[in-house]
């Protein structure tokens, strides 16, 4: 029959998508049609409640499956990838786009609330109509954000261009995930698990160092966003589960009692860790930066952070093809104010499309060296055909702090977990 032939013409894994989408409207019906009741049993409504999950799980799975098997005509790829990437980069669209995220988190919410247990009082009900719902409105956007069949991308996204960059987003949709489960429980009225927002400022923390690690590997500007769509969003994630450590803020916002944790060295290493990479962050604005131009065979006298001189030469430009690329790269030679050399090999490669068109943006590598008193980056913007190389020099002072503050929010984690109670409101 004609007007059933989309069933056939569609993948299984939408099809699973459609059914989950489906199973959950209803779930959060039956759910919700007794957030007021006395009697928490709900019949019926668990077999449906896993059913839901299960359809989500075979949908989310379905996608991976074919993306991990090298499906380049995948719907979501192709709309979101112009080249050819490996298995592990392809499979970031299910986190790092738009539709891919909003599956995860409903998948992810539906998993947890089918994990919860059976109904023993009204709050597990309030609870699992609450997830219901953000899932709900999760698996919407899934379904109506979805690319055609047909669509297809012109620029790299930043995800398929570093591993860190396609952590950043799996890092900061498990702190989203967390977070809207204590939100849940809360709106049942139930306190959260007293772990819920370390868990989730360590998945924020994450997503903040695996997204400054990209910038600073490819070059990206603070304006181009990698973490959940927008520039600002890891940090201003990364503050908002920060201040959700604090007790007073926990017992006025989920009613987690204070005292969970007995040892005041942990908060103390989150604090003083919490300022290092706060004070790092600022000390870009005192960074040393200069764009020179150098002729091959010649060299530039530049500035570091700390008034010293700097010596680049240029040591040689070279043009080769690799995996579907045209690589261009440089061999620049620094010398140090006390004599020492250091070889830096930047490169920009200018991928083509399948058809064998250049695409809208190139991917620049940067090269950096020295990490304790001051870092030399050197990115390389573009050499003309003399050879005459255009390289961007930053000089980050003290970039130890950013390791030193990574050490002591692990330190802080640790002591919590050693040190924390859990108990379970019964």
């Amino acid at each position: 029959m004609p007007e059933i032939r989309w069933i056939a013409d569609a993948s299984f894994a939408a099809l699973a998508l459609w059914v989950s989408l489906i199973l959950t409207g209803a779930v959060l019906g039956t759910f919700a049609s007794r957030w007021h009741a006395a009697d928490a049993s709900v019949r019926g409504a668990e077999n449906l409640l896993l059913a839901a999950a299960a359809a989500g799980v075979i949908a989310w799975f379905a996608n991976a499956g074919s993306l991990l098997g090298g499906a380049t005509s995948h719907p979501l790829l192709t709309a979101q990838v112009p080249i050819d990437v490996r298995p592990g980069y392809r499979l970031a669209v299910l986190w790092a786009t738009l539709p891919g995220c909003a599956l995860t988190v409903a998948v992810a919410l539906l998993v947890l609330a089918a994990l919860s247990g059976r109904a023993r009082d009204n709050s597990r009900t309030r609870y699992v109509a609450a997830l219901a719902a953000i899932a709900l409105v999760a698996l919407i956007v899934a379904v109506w954000f979805a690319p055609q069949p047909n669509a297809a991308s012109t620029r790299i996204p930043a995800f398929v261009q570093a591993a860190s960059a396609a952590l950043a987003p799996l890092f900061a949709l498990g702190a989203l995930v967390i977070l809207a489960d204590m939100g849940a429980a809360r709106l049942a009225g139930a306190p959260p698990h007293p772990y819920g927002p370390l868990l989730a400022w360590s998945l924020a923390t994450a997503a903040l160092v695996a997204e400054q690690i990209a910038r600073s590997r490819l070059g990206i500007g603070p304006r181009e966003a990698i973490v959940l769509g927008s520039a600002s969003s890891g940090l201003v994630l990364w503050l908002v589960t920060s201040a959700l450590l604090h007790g007073r803020v926990q017992m006025l916002l989920f009613g987690i009692p204070q005292g969970t944790v007995r040892n005041a060295s942990a908060p103390l290493a989150a604090h003083i860790g919490s300022a290092l990479l706060v004070l790092s962050f600022a000390l870009h604005a005192f960074a040393a930066r200069a764009t020179v131009s150098i002729a091959p065979g010649a060299s530039v006298e530049v500035t570091d952070s700390f008034r010293r001189t700097w010596e680049l030469a240029n040591q040689g430009v070279s043009r080769f093809d690799d995996e579907g690329a045209d690589v261009l790269s440089l061999a620049l030679e620094a010398t140090k104010s006390s004599g020492a050399h250091v070889l830096l090999t930047p490169e920009i490669r200018d991928y083509h499309g399948g058809r064998g068109q250049h695409l809208d943006n190139t991917i620049g590598r940067r090269q950096s060296t020295g990490a304790v008193a001051q870092t030399l980056r050197v990115l390389l913007v573009e050499a003309d055909s003399l050879d005459v190389a255009s390289v961007r020099v930053t000089f980050l002072p003290l970039p130890i702090l950013w390791p030193i503050g990574i050490g002591l929010l692990g330190v802080s984690l640790l002591l919590t977990l050693r040190y924390s109670r859990t108990p379970r409101p019964e």
